[in-house]
Parts: structure tokens; C-alpha cells; sequence
């Protein structure tokens, strides 16, 4: 037969039990809330805007002039832009944009402008990622892989839909274009490190060089 002793001490132990619980959530949400804070504020986060990504005030502006036919672009797409991301950008140390720059219009002109529809939900650079991934395979440019493209990177569908059909980042890539034929480019990729041309295996050593000059 339980004691009203033995119910005191069940009732008792029930009750540390319960308490040793609650400190242990309790520690479990603080660790979850520092990581968390450590995460949003020490590590560093990529900022986009469409077809530019990084600080808009770093002292060192890089503009970039690719297309999705070149093997070249594809090449630094694939092999070298994350680490530039990682080192130059990341670190709010280069301004970077992206600049699709067709010679003349191919079969590649339309993934081009579903980069840039991607980059008005702000996921030009994943779109354009997958675009490079893809461009040696055939159908790569079709409209059926772009629509893929769109719902892998995770796309509202029915806005990327109407900004194709609209037609509107068309005059944007051919401002582009403009801009880059007054820049005097005529290759890709080209890079434009504070104003000056340089081709990709001048790039690091420009980057440098610009970031030395203003003292960073």
C-alpha cells in the first residue's frame, strides 16, 4: 500500500525530472539562437541584385562579358567562378556583374533572356549556373530545359512564364551589348576591372592589383 510519504517523494522526483527537462530545452533553443546568430552575422552572405552580385561599395567593380556559346565562358563558369565568388566577392572586396554579350543572335539568344527574367526573382546566377551546366548538350537552349531550369532553381512559374513572353529583358540584354561594343570587347570572356579590359587568365592578377591601388 503507497504511504503518503512514498506519494511525497514520487511527486517530488516526478518533479526534478520535469525541471532537468525544461533546463535542457531551454539550453537546447539558446544553442539554436547562437548558432543562428553566428550564421546571420559572422559568416558572410552573398548579396544579389539581379545580374550583380557583392557589396554595390566596394572600391574594385568587375563587369563580366559571356555568353552561353562561348566554350571559354563555360570553362570559368564551371571551373573558376565559385572560387572568385568565395575570395573577391563574398569577402565585400569586388563588385561583380554579369553581362550575356552575344556577337549576334543563335539558338542561345532566348536562355539568355530567361537568365535575366530569373534575375527578377533574384536567381540570375543560380539560372545561369544551371544554363553553363547544360550548354554542351543538345536541346540545352530549348524551351522546355529552360523551363526546367526555372522550376530546379524554384521559380513562381507563371511570372517567369509572362516575363518570356513579354520580350522585356530583350532591350536590357542589348543595352548590355551596347555597352560592352563601347567598351571596346570583342571577345569572351572579357572583364572589365575598374574600367580596364583584361581576358580570364589576366583576371586574379588585375583584381589584385586594383584592390593594392586602393589600398585594400
Amino acid at each position: 500500500m503507497t504511504t503518503l510519504k512514498s506519494q511525497r517523494e514520487l511527486l517530488k522526483t516526478q518533479r526534478e525530472s520535469q525541471k532537468k527537462k525544461t533546463i535542457i530545452t531551454l539550453l537546447s533553443v539558446v544553442g539554436i539562437v547562437a548558432v543562428a546568430f553566428v550564421l546571420l552575422y559572422f559568416i558572410p552572405r552573398r548579396k544579389v541584385n539581379g545580374p550583380s552580385v557583392g557589396d554595390p561599395a566596394a572600391l574594385v567593380k568587375v563587369e563580366q562579358f559571356s555568353n552561353f556559346t562561348c566554350s571559354h565562358c563555360q570553362t570559368y563558369a564551371l571551373e573558376s567562378e565559385a572560387s572568385f565568388l568565395k575570395d573577391y566577392v563574398d569577402s565585400g572586396k569586388v563588385y561583380l556583374t554579369y553581362y550575356n554579350y552575344q556577337f549576334q543572335e543563335d539558338d542561345s539568344s532566348k536562355a539568355a533572356e530567361a537568365t535575366y527574367c530569373a534575375g527578377e526573382q533574384n536567381k540570375f546566377w543560380d539560372y545561369k549556373k544551371l544554363v553553363y551546366q547544360n550548354a554542351s548538350y543538345a536541346g540545352a537552349f530549348a524551351d522546355e530545359s529552360l523551363r526546367t531550369y526555372a522550376s530546379n532553381v524554384g521559380l513562381n512559374m507563371d511570372e517567369f512564364e509572362s516575363c518570356l513572353e513579354s520580350d522585356r529583358q530583350v532591350s536590357v540584354i542589348a543595352q548590355g551589348r551596347e555597352y560592352g561594343q563601347m567598351q571596346g570587347v570583342n571577345a569572351t570572356p572579357t572583364f572589365l576591372v575598374n574600367g580596364k579590359a583584361v581576358y580570364q587568365n589576366e583576371l586574379i592578377d588585375a583584381v589584385d592589383a586594383a584592390l593594392a591601388a586602393v589600398g585594400n
